[in-house]
């Protein structure tokens, strides 16, 4: 569960918009977007996630990521959009190939609040 599940809706927002803010004033790029992806993996929204995965890949450089990791620069830079980023272990791999290293409680978090409640059981 997220620290912001307590939070009404406009203050959680309010909060993220914070600490992106926060986060965006660290100076070392991969601890910079470390902070970034733990906000949007807090929210549990993997849209936000493949934002934050935008930007980074951006400010690392397109081509250059793009060819390190195996994909095509196009679908990288697509990354961004609404369900394109379909699997949460994909944008990790995808961090850690930019050097991120993500504590694991948010990536459980995010894990758990993208499956399905119907039929599902979670031991």
């Amino acid at each position: 569960m997220s620290l912001l599940s307590n939070f009404p809706a406009s203050l959680a927002m309010d909060h993220i918009g914070e600490r992106f803010a926060e986060a965006d004033l660290i100076t070392i790029r991969e601890e910079r977007w470390a902070a970034q992806a733990v906000i949007a993996l807090d929210t549990g929204d993997l849209h936000l996630v493949g934002l934050v995965l935008f930007k980074a890949i951006q400010e690392y450089g397109l081509y250059q990521f793009a060819e390190m990791v195996g994909e095509t620069p196009i679908r990288l830079q697509r990354i961004w959009m609404p369900g394109a980023l379909t699997s949460l272990e994909r944008a990790l791999e995808l961090f850690t190939a930019l050097g991120v290293t993500l504590p694991i409680e948010p990536y459980h978090a995010t894990l758990l609040a993208n499956f399905s409640a119907s039929g599902a059981s979670i031991h």
